[in-house]
C-alpha cells in the first residue's frame, strides 16, 4: 500500500512539474530547450523531481536554473554554477530572482572559506566539550544555506520541529554534512557578540 501511495505521489509531482513548462514564456531571456526529461534528484539533503527538458541561462552565461518540485510539494529553482560543484535550491518567482539569491549565498560562502580551519577546530571543541553554546534556526537562516536546504536537512535528521539544538549535536551533524560548519560558526559569532568580518582581501562581489 505504501508503495502504491508513493507511486501516486510521484506521478502527481511529475504531472505538476510538466505544467510548469508552459507557465514561462518562450520569449523569456535565456530560456533553452534541452535533451532531457523529469528525473529524480537528491543533493544537499533536498529530495526532488527536476525537469531537465529546459533551463534558463543567466545573462553572464555562468549559471542556469531548472524547475523542480520537492517531495513535500514545494516548487523551487535548482541553480547551477558552471564552476561550482553543488547547486543551490531556492524559492523564487522567476529565474532572475533565483539567480540573485544563489549569488548572494555563494558570496557569503566564499567570504567564510578562509575560516575553514577555525570552523573545524570549533567543531572538534564542541564534540569534546571544550565549547558550549546552542545553534538556532536564526543561525541557519543567516548562513549561505537556503531555507529549502535547511528544512530538508533538519527533516532528514528528525529535527524539523526544533528551533534550537545544542552545539555538540550540531557538531556531530557537521561530521555528516560539512556545510553545517558554517551555521555553527555563525552561532558562535552571534553568541560571543563578535560580528562576522570577511577575511582581508576576500571578494564579496
Amino acid at each position: 500500500m505504501r508503495h502504491i501511495f508513493s507511486t501516486r505521489k510521484a506521478t502527481e509531482r511529475k504531472a505538476r512539474l510538466a505544467v510548469e513548462r508552459k507557465l514561462l514564456s518562450a520569449e523569456f531571456p535565456g530560456l533553452r530547450p534541452l535533451d532531457g526529461d523529469i528525473v529524480r534528484h537528491s543533493e544537499s539533503w533536498v529530495r526532488m523531481w527536476v525537469d531537465n527538458s529546459w533551463a534558463v541561462y543567466s545573462g553572464c552565461g555562468q549559471m542556469y536554473a531548472r524547475r523542480g518540485v520537492t517531495d513535500d510539494g514545494q516548487f523551487i529553482w535548482l541553480v547551477q554554477h558552471m564552476e561550482r560543484r553543488l547547486a543551490f535550491h531556492t524559492i523564487g518567482h522567476d529565474p532572475e530572482m533565483a539567480f540573485r539569491r544563489a549569488q548572494e549565498a555563494w558570496q557569503k560562502c566564499d567570504a567564510m572559506q578562509p575560516h575553514r580551519t577555525e570552523m573545524r577546530a570549533l567543531i572538534r571543541d564542541l564534540i569534546l566539550g571544550r565549547e558550549r553554546f546552542d545553534v538556532s534556526v536564526v543561525d541557519a537562516a543567516d548562513s549561505p544555506l537556503s531555507s529549502v536546504e535547511v528544512r530538508g536537512f533538519l527533516s532528514r535528521m528528525g529535527l524539523s520541529r526544533k528551533h534550537r539544538i545544542s552545539g555538540r549535536m550540531a557538531a556531530l551533524m557537521a561530521l555528516v554534512e560539512p556545510q553545517m560548519g558554517m551555521v555553527i560558526w555563525l552561532a558562535h559569532k552571534r553568541q560571543s557578540r563578535r560580528p562576522f568580518v570577511a577575511a582581508p582581501g576576500t571578494a564579496l562581489a
